[in-house]
C-alpha cells in the first residue's frame, strides 16, 4: 500500500529559476517601458518553494483563475504588481496592479534573459 507521501506528485525547477532566485536576492530591480515611460520596478516580496505566505505554489494557485496554468508568480513589486513566468514559452510578464482586464507587459524574453537585466541601486 502506498504512503500519502508516495502519491504527492513531484514537480522539479529548471535551472534557471534557481539562478532566477540567487540573482534577484542580490539585484531586485529591473526596466521596463509601459505606455511609453520607463518604468523601475523592485521586486520586494519574493516567491519561492517555502512552504509559508511566500509560497511559489499557493500564489499560483491564487491566480489560478485569472492566468493561464503555465505561468508562475514569481515576486511582486512594492506596489503589488506581479511578476509572471510563462513556463512553457518561456517569457516572464508584468502585471500592473489596477489594470485586471489589460494584458501583462512582456518584460523579457526569457527567465536568463531576466536576470540579466537585473541591478541595484539604493536609495537615498
Amino acid at each position: 500500500m502506498a504512503t500519502p507521501e508516495e502519491n504527492v506528485p513531484t514537480f522539479t525547477f529548471p535551472p534557471a529559476y534557481y539562478r532566477w532566485l540567487e540573482v534577484v536576492r542580490r539585484y531586485p530591480m529591473f526596466d521596463v517601458w509601459r505606455a511609453g515611460v520607463l518604468c523601475t520596478v523592485r521586486i520586494t516580496y519574493l516567491l519561492e518553494p517555502n512552504g509559508r505566505e511566500r509560497d511559489v505554489f499557493l500564489h499560483r494557485y491564487r491566480w489560478r483563475d485569472q492566468f493561464p496554468a503555465t505561468y508562475l508568480p514569481l515576486g511582486y513589486d512594492v506596489f503589488g504588481n506581479l511578476l509572471l513566468w510563462d513556463m512553457r514559452e518561456g517569457q516572464v510578464y508584468l502585471h500592473w496592479r489596477g489594470k485586471s482586464q489589460s494584458e501583462p507587459v512582456k518584460v523579457a524574453d526569457t527567465l536568463e534573459d531576466l536576470c540579466e537585466k537585473l541591478y541595484y541601486c539604493p536609495i537615498y
